[in-house]
């Protein structure tokens, strides 16, 4: 086994490490956010998150930073622990992977400032929801007792 092949298998079975994904995803997308919009009118009238828009009105932006930084580590770390060893652990790490690129991209889109590149992050939040889905609903028809 070659040192990139196992370091790899490595990342793959770290569930601390991979749940550092999205914590640092929406790091990078709030900074991106705060940096490029400008001033926080821009972000109170042009932001998609609702639960920014209202930490930003109310000046409790750090706070529900740090909540969302924390609330991102530990789902993700819960679901990456009870899924370990078994066929859905790649599904779980897809999932916080997608989740983790749509919140960097998320924060570029205001660099862009294109509808159609944020129609794109749009997209991406769906396909994070979808693949959820799958997943749920692919555990349950393969765990569901057959009469």
């Amino acid at each position: 086994m070659d040192a990139e092949h196992g370091f790899i298998v490595k990342l793959y079975n770290n569930s601390r490490l991979i749940a550092f994904f999205p914590a640092i995803a929406v790091i990078i997308d709030y900074s991106l956010t705060f940096y490029l919009a400008g001033d926080t009118s821009m972000i109170t009238s042009w932001e998609a998150s609702p639960f920014v828009r209202f930490a930003v009105i109310h000046d409790v932006m750090a706070a529900y930073l740090v909540a969302i930084i924390l609330f991102y580590y530990g789902t993700s770390y819960a679901v990456l622990k009870i899924l370990h060893g078994t066929e859905y652990y790649l599904f779980g790490i897809l999932l916080i992977v997608t989740i983790s690129v749509t919140h960097v991209i998320g924060g570029m889109s205001w660099y862009f400032r294109n509808a159609l590149y944020s129609n794109g992050v749009f997209i991406m939040s769906i396909l994070s929801i979808v693949v959820a889905f799958v997943i749920f609903g692919f555990s349950l028809m393969r765990e569901r007792p057959t009469p």
